[in-house]
């Protein structure tokens, strides 16, 4: 997901080879705890030579200006804002991953880009890394001429970090400002979140090493430990054996380093002096592959450990001797860390990039959610409107009663005058009946209702299996989404029943404004009502002409003619208009409503595009801040 730039060296560290020769064989009687070789038993011999060590050269540091600093500090604590409210809620391929970068570039400006920006004169960190069993803790132990991190057969050995210092440079390490959130201990811990401090007065001031966990630890922590540590070093001393150089593993933290700019050294551990020069050819054919050739490569042979566990001097010496150099030059300390500054900042820009893209996803992702829900429910709408405009309400039962009301002569009997409505009332009461007009307002009812239900089921199933066939819909998906809600009928029929009201009360307005329905003749005013929502049940706003065979040419064109007679031609067109419009209107909001039940579930998570626009002007004002500063010398 993150393409990170390739940073090229911008400082010259001395090339430093220890390789085996012919030396007379010198032997130990002591173990090797780390190897768990036993040095009385088999005699390994300790042979080594080295090339000269050229000297660091001690210039004037580049003179940082402070409002550039300032600057570059602000721009990051901006970036580190803007990564920290970039969410990535929604299940999508890349979210997994923008999270664990988020959180790696999170924890590297706490641990050190903000506090190294902050102290550039700090001591200078060289993180001990490498595989299980690459002899770390023995090598540290062995520069600084103590014992002063655990070695042993026991895998994982080190099981939190020990970070070893001259006495006169532990209270800046103690303040815990460079890896804040691991808790500053004296004493050896195996809570992996404890910083194990250790004074070593045989260490340089201005220079410490840090024993981290092995990379490729079996447990999980330990791993994840190690690349937070790598990611805090000034100088990453990577060690290996001449049995595991080529793993996998190793080779990746490498190319990583190497792209964030991080200043390398190696160490070649444990190599067998017949296979010395084959072993350290083939490494270093490796490293220039992957365009690390410059980095410093110490080649230590087979060797066993003296009492207190430690490499012998004369072995080790050239590893220490180029350390101590460094050591004791502030300007190639400060060359260091400004070159592994700079590749830092400069990474943050592409990684940032990754994420921004992942937030735009996730954006993009919610818009098609939220846009296949509105298919679904838009596809039901217009279901509504073509049942309105193509009669199909008009058949069944509405048909039958509708023929019922205009056959038997009922529409004509609700236009008279009171003595009609009382007339109806009187037979309705004897027979036991229900007036025909009321037979079909339940049957406009059931048909619309019916309806209803039916689009509603089918918009649901439609907008569940959009999301189910989307990964971010699959994760947001609840069984009950798959039908209309549980209340939908309810509030179908409550629809409809308050809309026939609401037509009644449009045609009681219609008709006192018209004068021409006797005063207080309600029944009247039903049977217009009731004409008008067959009205809008047709295409023509009229009582549909296609059934007029089935109920009777004249008494339909008669009823037809006797509403056009009271409220006019246009009256009824308008009429039916407005309540097709107030009817579409209510059904809009019914299904709104269902449509809301997937829609919040998006909505409530919060995606815009504002996650993405912060990040990448964030990363934009820390690369324009770098540039000013120009910690390397020049602006690139």
């Amino acid at each position: 997901m993150i393409a990170e730039g390739d940073q090229d060296s911008k400082i010259e560290l001395p090339a430093a080879t220890v390789e085996p020769d012919d030396h007379p064989p010198v032997t130990e009687n002591s173990s090797d705890p780390e190897s768990g070789q036993n040095a009385a038993a088999d005699e390994t011999t300790i042979t080594a030579s080295s090339t000269a060590v050229e000297p660091f050269v001690d210039e004037p540091a580049i003179a940082e200006p402070p409002a550039a600093l300032g600057r570059l500090a602000t721009a990051l604590s901006h970036l580190r804002a803007a990564i920290g409210g970039a969410p990535y809620p929604l299940v999508m391929p890349s979210a997994d991953e923008a999270r664990r970068v988020g959180a790696a570039l999170v924890a590297q400006l706490d641990d050190y880009l903000l506090p190294r920006l902050a102290r550039l004169d700090a001591p200078l960190l060289v993180v001990v890394g490498g595989s299980t069993g690459a002899g770390k803790s023995t090598l540290v132990n062995s520069l600084v001429r103590a014992p002063v991190s655990k070695a042993g057969v026991l895998r994982p050995t080190t099981r939190s970090p020990v970070l070893v210092s001259n006495p006169s440079d532990l209270p800046w390490f103690r303040q815990g400002q460079l890896l804040p959130g691991l808790v500053r201990t004296p004493e050896s811990s195996a809570d992996p979140r404890t910083l194990q401090i250790v004074s070593a007065p045989a260490l340089g001031s201005g220079l410490a090493f840090l024993d981290a966990p092995d990379i490729d630890s079996v447990v999980e922590g330990n791993r994840k430990l190690a690349a937070q540590l790598l990611a805090a070093a000034d100088l990453w001393l990577f060690v290996t054996t001449a049995a595991r150089y080529a793993d996998n593993v190793p080779w990746e933290l490498l190319t990583t380093a190497r792209l964030r700019g991080t200043v390398i050294a190696l160490v070649l551990d444990r190599v067998p002096g017949e296979a010395a020069g084959e072993v350290t050819a083939h490494l270093r054919e490796m490293l220039t592959a992957r365009n690390l050739g410059a980095a410093p490569l110490f080649v230590l042979p087979e060797t066993t450990l003296d009492g207190q566990g430690l490499i012998a001097e004369d072995v080790i010496g050239p590893l220490h001797d180029w350390f101590g150099q460094l050591a004791a030059s502030a300007t190639a300390r400060s060359a260091v860390v400004r070159q592994t500054l700079d590749g830092a900042l400069a990474a943050l820009g592409p990684a940032v990039e990754g994420l921004a893209d992942a937030a735009d996803e996730q954006a993009v992702a919610a818009h098609a959610l939220d846009e296949r829900v509105t298919v679904a429910y838009r596809t039901a709408r217009q279901t509504v409107v073509e049942g309105l405009r193509d009669g199909r309400l008009l058949r069944g039962e509405v048909l039958a009663r509708w023929q019922e009301f205009v056959g038997t002569g009922e529409f004509m009997r609700t236009l008279e005058n009171r003595v009609g409505l009382l007339r109806d009332r009187l037979v309705s009461a004897v027979t036991g009946r229900p007036l025909p007009g009321r037979n079909l307002q339940t049957a406009l009812e059931s048909q619309l209702v019916t309806l209803l239900r039916g689009v509603a089921t089918d918009a649901a199933e439609q907008a569940y299996s959009g999301w189910q066939a989307h990964p971010a819909g699959a994760a947001l998906l609840a069984p009950e989404l798959q039908r209309p809600s549980a209340d939908l009928p309810e509030r179908a029929d409550r629809l409809v029943r308050d809309w026939q009201q609401w037509v009644l009360g449009l045609v009681r307005e219609q008709s006192a404004e018209k004068r021409v329905v006797a005063r207080g003749a309600a029944y009247a005013v039903n049977g217009a009502g009731l004409a008008v929502m067959i009205a809008v049940f047709t295409s023509t706003a009229f009582i549909p002409t296609g059934l007029e065979i089935a109920a009777g040419v004249g008494t339909t064109v008669a009823a037809q003619k006797v509403l056009e007679a009271v409220f006019g031609d246009q009256a009824i067109r308008g009429l039916a208009n407005r309540a097709r419009e107030d009817l579409l209107f209510r059904i809009g909001e019914l299904l709104d409503a269902e449509a809301a039940r997937y829609t919040d579930r998006t909505s409530a998570i919060g995606i815009d595009l504002a996650p993405a626009a912060d990040l990448r002007r964030a990363a934009r004002d820390v690369e324009a801040a770098r540039a000013d500063l120009a910690l390397t010398g020049s602006a690139t």
